[in-house]
């Protein structure tokens, strides 16, 4: 009698739970379905048209945005507010790239026995070349500061005496290995690649430095020199003022003297900042001019835009104002 009972309470309760599995699923299909793209239920079908139906326009049936196109779409606008914010008269433009190109003179008057000659400077940085360079033209061509590394690209400089022009390639200070990575890889490049341009060198020295500090530069310039190159070149020491011991002095410049054979001439000891031989290596320059059609006109000094000029002025006094890194990490906008 009680596995009779128990069997029928057991298919009573099993029973149940299916009325109420039953009921549960006939109300959840009754229910409707609430999805992020589902779109609202339909009204129900009556004879009379609902009185707040509207019917499904164009935009509702559109293909949603790639994300490309919404990210497009978002640049659009944000270029728009900028343009809106920064709107300002046409005087207050970023100056036009075209301004920053070299000056360029096509056909001018020059002598039917005109003579030039192109010379490039080439050092280790602060040895002077841009102070000398300014000497030589009579003019402000090249910013000179107390920090290394001031000029950073390759600047063109003539002077014309007669009919004589001399064009001088003022370049960037060689850097060392150690240095390498820390400079630009357009201010490394620039003394070589320039050397091509020129039909002489002036390879400076700086006196101080290479009697009182290491001489790694020095050295791996004329080492350099020395197996790649065959332009014939002045070796020009410069700051001799600063030394006492000539004695020293001069037997560090015949160590490097000796490394390249294709210096002309002796040693040529100046002192650019106090205007010392000068004029004695222009006048041994001038002797260098061959036949041939100037660069520039007579009364130019230099190919570098007005725009560039100005920007160079300005980027002098902030090597004049600042220290460390700071001057050269900043970066104009005329």
């Amino acid at each position: 009698h009680r596995s009779i009972h128990a069997s029928a309470t057991s298919s009573a309760v099993l029973g149940r739970i299916r009325q109420v599995l039953d009921q549960a699923r006939l109300e959840h299909k009754a229910r409707p379905e609430k999805t992020q793209d589902a779109a609202p239920s339909d009204p129900p079908a009556t004879d009379q048209p609902a009185k707040n139906h509207k019917e499904p326009s164009d935009a509702t049936n559109k293909k949603p945005k790639s994300t490309q196109e919404l990210l497009y779409e978002s640049r659009v606008q944000q270029r728009a507010k900028q343009k809106e914010h920064l709107r300002m008269p046409q005087e207050y433009w970023p100056a036009d790239a075209m301004l920053r190109m070299p000056k360029v003179f096509g056909k001018f008057p020059q002598p039917d026995d005109a003579e030039v000659a192109k010379i490039v400077l080439i050092g280790a940085a602060n040895a002077g070349k841009s102070t000398l360079v300014n000497r030589l033209t009579g003019a402000e061509v090249s910013i000179v500061s107390r920090q290394p590394q001031t000029t950073r690209t390759r600047i063109m400089a003539s002077s014309t005496v007669g009919n004589k022009q001399l064009v001088f390639l003022d370049t960037p200070g060689i850097v060392s290995r150690a240095g390498l990575r820390r400079i630009a890889r357009g201010t490394v490049t620039a003394p070589w690649l320039t050397l091509a341009e020129a039909s002489f060198a002036v390879l400076m020295l700086d006196a101080y430095k290479i009697t009182e500090k290491a001489t790694f530069v020095e050295d791996g310039l004329f080492d350099h020199f020395s197996r790649a190159k065959t332009i014939p070149a002045f070796l020009v020491v410069n700051k001799v003022d600063l030394i006492t011991d000539q004695e020293k002095l001069r037997s560090r410049v015949k160590h490097y003297y000796d490394q390249y054979p294709k210096i002309v001439g002796e040693p040529i000891y100046i002192s650019a900042m106090n205007n010392v031989g000068i004029d004695d290596l222009k006048t041994k320059l001038l002797g260098l001019t061959k036949k041939g059609d100037w660069e520039v006109p007579a009364h130019v000094t230099s190919d570098m835009s007005d725009l560039t000029r100005v920007e160079e002025i300005i980027r002098a006094e902030w090597f004049e104002l600042m220290d460390s890194y700071m001057p050269y990490v900043i970066t104009q906008r005329n």
